[in-house]
């Protein structure tokens, strides 16, 4: 099956604000956010996963899909323990800025905890949960 953003995130009840731009998506009733994951910046180890999104450039920090994406850390964080949902995104070409996509699908395994969130810019890292 080939799987859109929107489709990745309704698996998981949740809503994106923009079919086109939103990296992320919460749930009509607050319970779930979703967040993309570029499926080449997941490191596994030890049976664990960890993501790193930062070392932005500038122009990144504004984009719409960052601000929306800000506001869904932010209430994971303050209502769900840090605890989000992964769609997993493959880039067309790692090295291009910006990146499109690929293809996503929705990682119905994965639940990562966001362990650093910069309130200024956006990036985080996060780490595999169980469960």
């Amino acid at each position: 099956m080939e799987w859109t953003k929107t489709a990745a995130f309704a698996e998981f009840g949740a809503v994106a604000s923009n079919p086109v731009w939103s990296w992320s998506a919460r749930s009509p009733d607050g319970s779930v956010v979703v967040l993309t994951f570029w499926k080449d910046a997941l490191i596994y180890s030890s049976g664990s996963a960890f993501y790193d999104d930062t070392g932005w450039e500038p122009e990144q920090i504004s984009q719409a899909g960052n601000r929306e994406r800000m506001e869904n850390i932010r209430w994971a964080l303050e209502h769900l323990g840090g605890v989000v949902r992964a769609v997993i995104v493959e880039a067309e070409d790692p090295q291009a800025k910006p990146r499109s996509i690929k293809v996503c699908f929705p990682q119905k395994q994965l639940r990562m905890r966001i362990t650093h969130f910069d309130q200024e810019t956006g990036e985080f890292r996060a780490e595999s949960v169980a469960g």
